[in-house]
């Protein structure tokens, strides 16, 4: 959670801001306000997911696993704008430590914490879902803008 707190400021702070570069190349409308209600909320499910497995322990494990696994994918999805738009897209520095997260929980905290198969592949099916889903939405949405110009 603390590395998702610093990849947040790495987004507002350096390369000239994520919400500046995603007004730039997809989405004109893109607000300060649109970026800090996604990741409250962001926040707010990572909180809440945590909170449900300290408390009720066993299959709720599930949740922090996939946010840790979908932060891990999220860097990627840095990397790729980097290498497409040869910019520094604001949180690939900090996505090294949403790398470094997954590195050690599977080296060290997994082998001892006995988690299932069902719980490691409904993980894995949480994470696919939301990586795909922000890997997905501003291309998406800047082709729904293109479209519906081209229709005026």
């Amino acid at each position: 959670m603390a590395a998702y707190v610093i990849h947040v400021l790495d987004e507002s702070l350096l390369g000239g801001s994520f919400v500046e570069k995603v007004r730039a190349h997809w989405w004109p409308e893109y607000s300060w306000r649109k970026f800090f209600w996604f990741n409250t909320g962001y926040f707010l499910i990572m909180i809440a997911s945590v909170v449900a497995y300290d408390f009720l322990g066993g299959s709720w494990v599930v949740l922090p696993l996939a946010w840790t696994l979908e932060r891990a994918a999220n860097g990627f999805w840095h990397l790729w704008w980097t290498i497409r738009f040869r910019e520094y897209s604001p949180g690939l520095v900090t996505s090294i430590l949403m790398w470094m997260s997954p590195y050690f929980l599977f080296r060290y905290a997994l082998p001892t914490a006995g988690i299932t198969a069902s719980e490691w592949l409904t993980s894995i099916a949480i994470a696919a879902v939301a990586t795909i889903f922000l890997f997905v939405t501003f291309p998406l949405i800047h082709a729904f803008r293109k479209a519906k110009v081209a229709r005026s």
